[in-house]
């Protein structure tokens, strides 16, 4: 028993990673929906090594070369956008030119279907890249926090798989739809966990971890609000926006409180 659980726990955190980032894994898994639980648990590690990425670079190029604090955020964001694959940008994309659609439930969800992206989704992409930019561009200006560049990708990813696990799909197809079958108690129970670490390790770092936390908790309560005021569910391009808008807010608080002088 323990043997297989092993076995489920190793393929779910490379299925996890195979649908996430654009990291090569040539490993022809399968799919099956004990498979999918396993990987749905492991999103939130996903982020936390991206996390682990983006404080490396940022560290050694903020102090071991002369590249300007300018270049290092371009490429920092640039980064988080290879690590992905564009994935959760297209989700943003498609969301927004529903949205800003203002047509009916059935309208909005076909318009998520199309893969061409609408005038809408391009200004929507805009406005996220350029506030994410800025954000960490004038975080890296300040005192620097490595913990933050950890938790932050760590946060988003967290808040994608609480809106799988805990969301009501809008619809009966999808890459989502596939992943309903992580929506057991023990998915939850694995959440519960994450989150809970969490806590404890922002506890040891300082203070103001506790208020980003609870700002990502409260992102997530919002999103998951609005998503079902708008479409009555969750799709895979609210999830996917829904990563790439909490990221966005949580690097827009953190500037906010760096302002105030409270990290």
């Amino acid at each position: 028993m323990l043997i297989e659980f092993i076995k489920n726990s190793v393929k779910g955190c490379l299925l996890a990673f195979q649908l996430l980032t654009s990291i090569p894994i040539r490993v022809q898994l399968g799919w099956n929906e004990n498979l999918a639980k396993f990987s749905v648990g492991f999103y939130p590690f996903t982020g936390l090594v991206l996390g682990g990425l983006l404080s490396m670079q940022a560290y050694v190029l903020l102090n071991f070369t002369s590249i300007s604090v300018l270049m290092i955020t371009a490429w920092l964001i640039t980064f988080t956008f290879i690590y992905s694959g564009g994935l959760h940008l297209d989700g943003w994309a498609d969301f927004s030119d529903a949205i800003f659609s203002r047509q009916s439930l059935e309208r909005k969800l076909e318009i998520m279907k199309d893969s061409r992206v609408g005038a809408f989704g391009v200004l929507s992409l805009l406005v996220l890249i350029g506030w994410k930019f800025l954000f960490v561009y004038e975080i890296l200006q300040s005192p620097l926090n490595l913990f933050w560049f950890l938790l932050v990708p760590f946060l988003s990813r967290l808040v994608m798989g609480g809106l799988i696990v805990v969301g009501k799909f809008a619809r009966n197809e999808g890459m989502a739809i596939a992943l309903k079958p992580a929506q057991t108690t023990s998915v939850k129970w694995v959440y519960t966990l994450w989150i809970v670490a969490t806590f404890v390790v922002a506890w040891m770092n300082d203070s103001a971890s506790f208020i980003i936390i609870m700002l990502a908790g409260f992102f997530f309560i919002s999103w998951l609000i609005f998503s079902y005021k708008q479409i009555k569910g969750i799709t895979g391009d609210t999830v996917g926006a829904g990563t790439e808008g909490s990221e966005t807010f949580l690097w827009g608080m953190i500037w906010m409180l760096s302002s105030f002088g409270m990290v």
